[in-house]
């Protein structure tokens, strides 16, 4: 068998990081990506691993827990666990504002809704208001890289998700 071979996706950017990573010397190198933003998921992931060989080398599954869209997060939580569970894979999670943030190696701010974002720093990340949060991280910025630096950040194989919310879900509060 080849290098290993990890199917990489993370959603806590608003659009999802769909790539597949390779481990050459020890390091991660971006193999391959869809960049097709605007198509849904699944079809990024066909595209990405369109048959049965394709299938059949990936070696496991990292997906990126959040912070960050909370849709995007779910979404592409689920879709990992249903890939490594039907390709019988391990899975892997990542926290995915340490890892960007190792990536782009500056501040930047994920939308969280129409007032406030999620501010990613070197300390961490915490939700501030939209009209002061810093640039955000843009498609080209998050091409190749993010996925290495999920790939890098990924803990040991784990049997369910634990995504990571930057607040309570609202309404919990009395929960």
């Amino acid at each position: 068998m080849g290098s290993p071979r990890t199917l990489v996706l993370d959603g806590s950017l608003g659009f999802c990081i769909v790539a597949i990573v390779e481990e050459r010397d020890g390091l991660p190198v971006c193999v391959a990506e869809d960049q097709l933003y605007d198509r849904p998921l699944l079809q990024r992931i066909t595209n990405l691993i369109p048959n049965q060989v394709e299938r059949t080398m990936l070696t496991e599954v990292v997906v990126g827990t959040g912070p960050g869209s909370y849709s995007g997060v779910r979404i592409a939580a689920s879709a990992a666990v249903g890939i490594a569970a039907g390709l019988a894979l391990p899975l892997r999670e990542s926290a995915s504002d340490q890892a960007l943030w190792q990536a782009a190696q500056r501040s930047f701010s994920i939308p969280l809704g129409t007032r406030e974002s999620l501010e990613v720093l070197e300390s961490g990340a915490l939700v501030v208001p939209r009209e002061t949060a810093s640039l955000h991280l843009s498609q080209e910025e998050s091409r190749g890289v993010a996925a290495c630096a999920l790939a890098r950040a990924a803990g040991p194989a784990v049997a369910h998700i634990t995504l990571r919310y930057p607040a309570p879900a609202r309404g919990s509060e009395g929960q």
